[in-house]
C-alpha cells in the first residue's frame, strides 16, 4: 500500500488531520496499527469502547418480538379469557333479578348487581335479614334472562325449613 493510501486511511478511521496521520505513521515506521496506538496514546484518537462477552443469558431490548401471525401470547390469552369472564358476570348480573315478596304482594325487585352489592357490603345484616323474614311469610325469587331454577331451589328448602321450625314452636 502506497504511504498517500495509508495517511488518507488513517485519517478516515482516527478522524484526525492529515500531518497529524503523515507525523504518526512515520512515527511508526509505515505501520498503520502502530500509528493508529501513537495517536490513542497523545489522546488524539478515543480508545475502543471495551465489550464484555458472557455466556450468561441477558434479554437484548434492541430486538424486536415480532409476532407469529394468528398466534396469541399467553398473557393475551389471559386477558381475552378475563374480559370474556368479566362480560359474561356483568350480564349475568344485570339480566337477573331478585324479586321479594310478603303474603304474595311484591314489595322490592332488585337486579342481582344490587343483591350481591347489599351482601358483599353488609353480608352479616343481609343474612340476618333474610333468616328471620322467612319466618314472617316474606319470598324471594330469582327471575331472569338465565336458568335461576337452582337457587330457587334453594330459596324454596330455606322456607320449608323455616316453616318446619315455625310448626314446632306452635305444636310445642
Amino acid at each position: 500500500m502506497e504511504e498517500l493510501e495509508k495517511i488518507e486511511k488513517l485519517r478516515a478511521r482516527a478522524n484526525v488531520t492529515y500531518e497529524e496521520a503523515k507525523a504518526a505513521l512515520s512515527e511508526a515506521n509505515g505501520d498503520i496499527l502502530d500509528a493508529m496506538i501513537l495517536l490513542e496514546k497523545e489522546g488524539k484518537v478515543n480508545k475502543p469502547e471495551q465489550q464484555v462477552h458472557s455466556t450468561e443469558y441477558t434479554k437484548d431490548e434492541t430486538y424486536e418480538v415480532v409476532p407469529v401471525k394468528g398466534a396469541k401470547n399467553k398473557d393475551e390469552k389471559s386477558a381475552g379469557k378475563f374480559k370474556t369472564y368479566l362480560k359474561n358476570g356483568i350480564d349475568y348480573l344485570t339480566n337477573n333479578h331478585l324479586s321479594i315478596s310478603h303474603h304474595n304482594e311484591p314489595v322490592i325487585d332488585l337486579p342481582l348487581w344490587t343483591a350481591v352489592l347489599m351482601i358483599i357490603i353488609g353480608w352479616w345484616a343481609v343474612l340476618i335479614l333474610i333468616a328471620v323474614s322467612l319466618f314472617f311469610d316474606w319470598n324471594y325469587r330469582f327471575y331472569g334472562k338465565n336458568d335461576l331454577s337452582g337457587a330457587n331451589n334453594v330459596v324454596d328448602k330455606a322456607k320449608e325449613a323455616a316453616e318446619q321450625v315455625k310448626e314446632g314452636f306452635h305444636e310445642e
